[in-house]
């Protein structure tokens, strides 16, 4: 999510590729996790998160019952430090108190180690307060992996890598578990992995030997979705309106110069009329991504998170950020 202010990024990687990732699983995980987050907090309904349409846009924001009271539960995810992150939050939190008129809890989640915002904001003129605005903060790289595998909180398997004690007997447990809670319901499989996949990526609380295990027994799970009918029906339509418009040339003479240019040139046709499909908004700004992107493997992950993503913004940014 592309966010003003942004400041001391502490991470040549887009944060915002993190914080889609954690968004995504915010979104179908929230009717279990926001009693995980803050508890005694109850789930009753997701919010809109469009604030000051279009110039702030917050993550996610819940309403919920806490301590008996309906409240708003605003959650920020922040990858990298932020120097105006506790004023930007006071920001989101005034507007929300405005629109519902009701208690306004906020929490920042910082998955990866950085410097993070301090709460509270307090704003005064020489000896006089003007503002106190208290936030929570969540630090995911100082918790204990292995507490939430031992009681089974399966909700927060994907972050498990981002966590302190993260390893592969660890994560193959939680993965083990995932696997059989979702052994009727692959696409969902295939997310978490996916999910986990990311932010292993960048997570400094794994070690290298153990990072790099745990990638390679996560890439068993790839054939979830290289057969799984909803993603064989959907990369079908793709190739199928890639050929309609002339474009399955490209994949012949991709398999003419050899088998790995050409699955990068059929996973471009597919790709662009995935997006074609379901965000025709954006057609134009994939045909001139994919051009720039060689890689099997980075087309393929793209290709995934296009055909899943939940809505247009979230696709752009995914095609933005590619490279």
């Amino acid at each position: 999510m592309a966010k003003s202010g942004k400041q001391d990024s502490e991470d040549s990687q887009p944060p915002q590729q993190y914080d889609t990732t954690l968004k995504d699983w915010l979104r179908q995980a929230a009717g279990s996790v926001l009693s995980i987050l803050l508890p005694g907090a109850i789930y009753t309904e997701t919010l809109t998160i469009e604030l000051i349409r279009p110039t702030i846009r917050a993550d996610k924001v819940f309403k919920i019952i806490y301590d008996g009271m309906n409240c708003v539960f605003h959650i920020e995810f922040e990858s990298g430090s932020d120097t105006y992150m506790a004023s930007r939050m006071n920001a989101y939190n005034a507007v929300l108190y405005n629109d519902y008129h009701i208690p306004v809890i906020s929490m920042v989640i910082y998955p990866f180690r950085t410097t993070m915002a301090t709460s509270p904001l307090e704003v005064s003129v020489n000896t006089r307060d003007i503002t106190t605005f208290h936030f929570l903060t969540l630090p995911l790289f100082t918790m204990e992996a292995e507490q939430y595998v031992r009681n089974h909180v399966l909700t927060m398997y994907p972050l498990l890598p981002t966590m302190k004690g993260a390893n592969r007997a660890i994560i193959k447990q939680a993965v083990d578990e995932l696997a059989e809670l979702y052994r009727k319901d692959e696409v969902t499989l295939a997310q978490q992995i996916i999910w986990m996949e990311l932010l292993l990526e960048r997570t400094d609380t794994v070690p290298l030997p153990e990072k790099q295990w745990i990638q390679e027994e996560l890439k068993m799970y790839d054939p979830l979705w290289e057969e799984n009918s909803k993603v064989q029906r959907m990369r079908a339509e793709s190739m199928a309106e890639g050929k309609a418009e002339g474009k399955a040339e490209g994949l012949a003479e991709g398999k003419a110069e050899g088998l790995a240019e050409g699955k990068a040139e059929g996973l471009q046709i597919a790709l662009v009329s995935a997006v074609k499909v379901r965000f025709p908004e954006l057609t134009e700004l994939a045909q001139e991504k994919v051009v720039q992107i060689n890689d099997v493997a980075g087309l393929d992950m793209l290709l995934k998170h296009v055909i899943t993503a939940p809505d247009e913004r979230t696709a752009r940014w995914l095609l933005s950020s590619a490279a």
